[in-house]
């Protein structure tokens, strides 16, 4: 059986709000405790959490989604890789995995029905 048009917009409703909404949750994070001398790191740390708080925020309400969730996708995804290239477990950040293939589903998905952007 199909899935009905308004149950696929539901869907990617829900998928949106929860990849979008916990990815501005973990950008908050590291603003919330910045603490110490403006350096180099820490305003390279800084500013991923910012962009995962502004890309997280596109995601959630649905405006511009491929080019948010490529660099949601970016910003989450190269610790991963990076951790791989150095030998680490395919499966061994299980939580930062399934944020990568999750936020990867909403941009496949798009907007839906209820987006801003609709795409």
């Amino acid at each position: 059986m199909a899935a009905s048009k308004n149950r696929i917009d539901w869907a990617l409703l829900i998928l949106r709000i929860g990849v979008g909404g916990l990815a501005v949750l973990q950008g908050f994070g590291p603003i919330r405790h910045a603490r110490g001398a403006v350096t180099l790191g820490n305003a390279l740390h800084l500013g991923a959490a910012l962009g995962e708080i502004i890309c997280g925020a596109m995601i959630l309400i649905g405006v511009w989604m491929l080019p948010a969730v490529m660099v949601l996708l970016a910003l989450i995804g190269w610790p991963l890789v990076q951790g791989w290239a150095h030998g680490a477990s395919a499966l061994g950040q299980p939580n930062a995995l399934f944020r990568v293939l999750a936020t990867l589903a909403a941009g496949l998905g798009g907007a839906g029905k209820w987006g801003i952007g609709k795409g």
